[in-house]
């Protein structure tokens, strides 16, 4: 059955985009002997990193499955982890990350 939803691939490649951007680097996460991880790494100046997980338009990560344990051990670290669905979702995060990108830099530049 045919749908209008954008696949996991577009809403992927907004999500890059944007990151890049905003002057991030959005990483695709391959870890070989590792299935699960999240689909991509996200790195922007000032230290600011997370993980991201990418599911089409009304997906979710199953309960109890790999992807889910890989999202606890990796909030355990102290690190974040998103789902995201939507192309807006990506630009919120997007949002998010690269303001607190900002602060961190003017932060370390009045230490």
């Amino acid at each position: 059955m045919p749908t209008n939803k954008p696949l996991e691939k577009s809403i992927e490649n907004i999500l890059r985009k944007a990151v890049e951007d905003e002057g991030g680097v959005c990483l695709k996460w391959t870890c070989p002997g590792h299935r699960g991880v999240p689909d991509r790494m996200i790195l922007f100046p000032g230290g600011i990193i997370a993980f991201v997980e990418l599911k089409r338009p009304g997906a979710k990560v199953k309960a109890g499955g790999l992807q889910e344990w890989w999202r606890m051990k990796i909030l355990s670290f102290g690190f974040p982890c998103y789902e995201i669905s939507t192309a807006g979702d990506a630009q919120h995060l997007v949002d998010f990350l690269s303001t607190r990108s900002f602060i961190q830099i003017a932060q370390d530049d009045a230490d």
